[in-house]
């Protein structure tokens, strides 16, 4: 089974001068734990998720940006890589989700849930 059987697609993004109060209400309302951040040219170029925002020593939410606490651009993979190859890298990266990308252009993301969702469902 190919990730793009898998992936989300519907990917909601911040932009890198959106404050750290922004991305909590993001994702908060999206109900995710991670969402990409866009430069003012719509490029990936970082990701903030919960582990950045808790991570973040500061009580001026209102005030900081989002590019001063996401964590660089992750490693990608594409649309027709196995998914026990993502599951892979996954594990050695010691990361939650893996975000695809077609022809230099952000399509998706798969995350552990949504492998161990399909193996529950015998999917895989």
């Amino acid at each position: 089974m190919k990730v793009a059987e898998l992936m989300q697609t519907n990917l909601k993004t911040i932009s890198a001068d959106s404050t750290i109060a922004d991305a909590v209400v993001d994702l908060t309302e999206a109900q995710v734990s991670a969402l990409p951040v866009l430069d003012r040219y719509g490029r990936a170029v970082g990701v903030v998720s919960t582990r950045e925002i808790l991570k973040a020593e500061t009580e001026r939410l209102e005030d900081t940006c989002v590019l001063e606490i996401m964590a660089p651009w992750p490693v990608t993979i594409e649309p027709d890589v196995d998914v026990r190859q993502a599951a892979r890298e996954m594990l050695y990266l010691n990361v939650q989700r893996l975000f695809l990308e077609y022809e230099g252009a952000l399509v998706g993301v798969i995350s552990q849930t949504d492998i161990v969702g399909a193996v529950a469902t015998a999917k895989v």
